[in-house]
């Protein structure tokens, strides 16, 4: 049975609107008799303010509202006195709720941003800024899906309503948070928080709703009948309770009463002259919601196209579904297209579906382009995740009955869209924006995006300490974050319009350019997809692309996390050798992996913590671990974050290039890192370069070199945090969060990173861990080598040693890490049991592939290019004769 998310049944609590005609009156005839206004009245900026708001206000129409907006927009630039700011403030707040009124919302959120950005900065004590400004603006937040701005806003008024003591603001604060926190799937936060606003106001219907809801998406069933029951027993009006009462109907199987419900919905929605066209779409998915349980799908896309209708000004009913010339960043549209291209597939139209589907992605693409902090994004990404699968899916099934190439080819695009798209995004606008670096518009964005992550990792690190930690310093942080999200984003525009190629971002990846370079790079490329119910893996070489669907994904899940916990502690593949070989064995065989030369994978998901050259490619019974047939010995692995960025790769010379290394050491501490300098003297034997060692090694004073150098080396401790700490490293003086890393700009050609679980983190889908490596890739890094797990100091020396060594004698990133490990576990000096792949295999290389050139290749090319001078000279010497 297909649900539809119950995010639309939330209940807003929203300020009533219509008082912004009273409040520009008292304000008009409050400052229009103050005798402190004589400067002001001599400019007359405040004056022409509310004069031009009052005549819109008579009659206000699009027309006039477009009017308005370009009769204000002179006066930006005129403010001095705080009569005049809050005369600004003031007419942009109206705009804000007009543009809301008339459908725009993006135009209405950069008006509301342009108010709270005064207001922030100046105290207006007779002056509601929750109610006119920081309210609705939450809540359109919330509506498109900007979650991290909704969160972020909706705190500072409910701090500032706690201050004053406002109970009723309070609630409506807590009920509008708790939306924020159940759109991310965090339902026992909400619930923690309505349970603070039901304590406060007992009988308040918002906070009850709200309850319900997310007791209904825990799967307390009980307590959400029992909560929806006493909304309606307090107020009979209330449609959200019985649209949630539906919802429970239809997990019961009790489609009649369900639909008794959205009836009693739709007849109390009908009578408020309030709501709003998007309150009836949300209010008809809920009743395509019990057609699509009765398979009445013809009626269901009668009610669909009613939606479009009402959403889409430029929609024509004639066709099923809108053009993409029709499209606006609605979260409401997105929703009802991914049910059309459900109904599609049950009607056994799938290519319909799958034209549904990529208008869905146009959608999702406006919505991203909405948001400018990258924790929103993620989000959202997470959900189009979802939307990727199924449309891979229609695509692999249309592939297997007509055989046509086109559809592998869709499906693998579809799949690489979907695939670390936001730190693709900021490496290619970061490059970008490089080539304008001293334009004062680069400078302040840069600038901005710092700022922005000093300001988060504050934030972070100050909410760390629990019960100790200071609110109103929280407060404080998250109020300039907020100031600064919205310069950023005001700055953004402006580069847009300046530089459009800003606009361009990263090309779309084809076929054809793919099999160019992995035709020069004699490559074969495995990239995977690991969707909720299935897996697929593309196999593309420089002449053929196969796709291959991994079925019984709860099997796959399970090899895949027992080989992955084998790598926990150093212990527990030397105490089971003969399980470990098992399970390498049997993740080789589930992965389907090829024994070719040159390997490029392109993980997903869970792939991600799989060091793919420690899989065994036949049984093994040996329990010694340098005769065991790794992949490591039959093929050069080497990986990347999508294939687009392969594409886009360049390979740098690395033999000249000055390393700038980092060893704290952290000397007569627990910390201590004993072999840590003699990686130094290694790298020092091959490289020039900065090294700072012990106090030397302070993250100020690796801000100060950073600039200089193209091989950044950092061998310290890092860890990959958890659920509620993000990863970090460190540094001599102080610990770096990775969102702090997000902030830099970096142009470093690769960054190794010798620390224990510096790729681990976080997962998000297809965004893959959120670690410290990719910290330092979001940072501009376009190469970086890290490790998957807990190391050992000392092997870690050594392999970096090899590296190093095999980096500057071959120049390949790629080769030198692959010869390293290779020279490691042949050693004659290292045990068995420090051969284990626990200590050779925890460093993996993402970044551009080069072919190897390996030591003695360069001696033949030496002595060949001698051969032939020497031949040229004595030509040169018989023809004078």
């Amino acid at each position: 049975m297909f649900i539809i998310l119950i995010v639309q049944i939330l209940k807003f609590n929203s300020m009533g609107f219509g008082n912004f005609k009273i409040v520009f009156l008292v304000f008009f005839y409050i400052y229009q008799g103050n005798p402190s206004l004589c400067a002001q009245q001599k400019r007359k900026a405040s004056k022409f303010l509310y004069d031009q708001l009052d005549y819109f206000l008579k009659d206000p129409t699009k027309e006039k509202l477009h009017r308005l907006g370009k009769l204000i927009a002179s006066e930006e630039n005129r403010l001095l006195t705080k009569e005049e700011i809050l005369a600004w403030g003031i007419v942009n707040t109206n705009m804000g709720y007009y543009h809301n009124q008339f459908g725009n919302i993006p135009t209405a959120i950069m008006y509301y941003e342009k108010a709270w950005k005064v207001f922030n900065k100046n105290t207006f004590k007779e002056y509601d800024i929750i109610e006119n400004c920081l309210q609705p603006l939450g809540n359109l937040y919330i509506k498109i899906g900007d979650l991290q701005k909704a969160e972020n806003t909706i705190t500072s008024y409910l701090y500032l309503s706690e201050q004053s003591q406002n109970t009723s603001k309070v609630i409506s604060a807590i009920t509008n948070l708790s939306i924020t926190y159940h759109n991310q799937s965090k339902y026992q936060k909400a619930i923690e928080i309505l349970k603070k606003g039901e304590s406060i106001a007992l009988k308040n219907v918002n906070i009850l709703t709200n309850l319900a809801t997310n007791y209904l998406d825990t799967g307390e069933i009980k307590k959400a009948k029992d909560y929806a029951l006493q909304v309606i027993s307090i107020d009979t009006t209330q449609v959200n309770a019985y649209q949630i009462l539906a919802a429970i109907a239809l997990e019961n199987n009790d489609i009649q009463q369900g639909e008794n419900y959205i009836l009693k919905a739709k007849s109390q929605l009908l009578k408020n002259p309030d709501a709003s066209a998007r309150d009836l779409a949300k209010l008809q998915l809920a009743y395509i919601d019990i057609l699509l349980s009765k398979s009445t799908y013809t009626e269901a896309l009668g009610n669909i196209k009613e939606i479009y209708t009402s959403l889409l000004p430029r929609y024509s009913s004639k066709r099923g579904f809108p053009e993409k010339e029709a499209l606006i960043a609605d979260k409401i549209l997105l929703k009802t297209l991914d049910v059309q291209a459900y109904i599609y597939q049950q009607l056994g139209k799938p290519i319909l579906a799958i034209d549904i589907y990529e208008i869905a992605f146009e959608v999702n693409s406006k919505l991203n382009i909405a948001y400018p902090l990258q924790n929103t994004k993620i989000i959202q990404h997470s959900q189009n995740r979802d939307r990727t699968e199924a449309y891979i899916d229609l695509l692999y099934s249309m592939y297997k009955t007509t055989k046509k190439k086109k559809y592998i080819i869709k499906a693998f695009i579809a799949s690489e869209n979907s695939k670390a798209p936001f730190v693709n995004e900021a490496l290619v606008s970061k490059q970008l924006l490089s080539q304008y670096k001293n334009d004062s518009l680069v400078i302040k964005t840069n600038q901005f995006h710092n700022e922005l992550a000093i300001y988060d990792t504050y934030i972070l690190k100050e909410k760390q300490k629990g019960d100790q930690a200071n609110i109103t310093q929280i407060q404080k942080w998250t109020s300039l974050y907020s100031n600064k999200s919205i310069e950023l984003k005001e700055t953004i525009k402006k580069l847009k319009r300046m530089y459009p190629s800003f606009l361009l971002k990263q090309e779309n990846i084809t076929i054809k350019k793919l099999q160019k370079k992995l035709k020069q790079d004699d490559l074969t490329l495995i990239e995977y997809f690991f969707g909720k119910e299935t897996v697929y893996q593309f196999h593309i070489t420089s002449d053929s692309i196969e796709i291959n669907m991994i079925h019984d994904i709860e099997n796959f899940r399970n090899v895949i996390l027992n080989y992955i916990g084998y790598f926990e502690k150093a212990s527990i593949i030397i105490n089971d050798i003969t399980g470990f070989s098992k399970s390498s064995f049997d993740t080789f065989n589930a992965l389907k992996i090829p024994t070719t030369k040159n390997l490029l994978i392109i993980p997903d998901g869970l792939l991600n913590f799989i060091p793919f050259e420690t899989l065994l490619i036949k049984k093994n019974s040996s329990l010694n671990f340098q005769n065991m047939a790794f992949l490591l010995k039959s093929s050069i692995v080497s990986y990347e974050i999508s294939a687009s960025k392969y594409i886009r790769s360049k390979n740098i010379n690395n033999n000249n290039s000055k390393v700038l290394g980092v060893f704290p050491v952290f000397e007569d501490s627990t910390l201590e890192l004993p072999f840590s300098l003699e990686e130094k003297h290694s790298i020092q034997e091959k490289f020039n370069g900065v090294f700072l060692e012990k106090k030397e090694a302070t993250y100020a004073h690796f801000m100060n070199e950073v600039e200089k150098h193209h091989i950044l080396h950092l061998s310290t401790h890092a860890e990959a945090g958890s659920f509620l700490r993000p990863a970090s490293i460190k540094f001599r003086d102080q610990d770096i969060l990775v969102n702090q890393l997000y902030g830099l700009q970096l142009k470093a050609d690769l960054i190794v990173l010798s620390a224990c679980e510096t790729g681990i983190g976080a997962l998000a889908k297809g965004e893959g861990p959120l670690s410290i490596a990719r910290g330092f890739q979001y940072a501009g890094v376009q190469n970086v080598l890290f490790s998957l797990w807990k190391v050992n100091d000392k092997t870690t020396s050594l392999l970096m040693q090899y590296f190093y060594k095999n980096l500057y004698s071959s120049n390949s990133k790629t080769y030198g890490l692959h010869t390293a490990k290779l020279e490691y576990l042949n050693s004659p000096n290292i045990s068995n049991i420090q051969k284990s792949p626990y200590y050779w295999a925890a460093f993996v290389y993402y970044g551009a592939y080069t072919p190897s050139v390996e030591p003695k290749s360069i001696w033949s090319i030496i002595i060949g290019s001698f051969l032939l001078i020497v031949l040229f000279l004595f030509v040169i010497r018989q023809k004078r004769k």
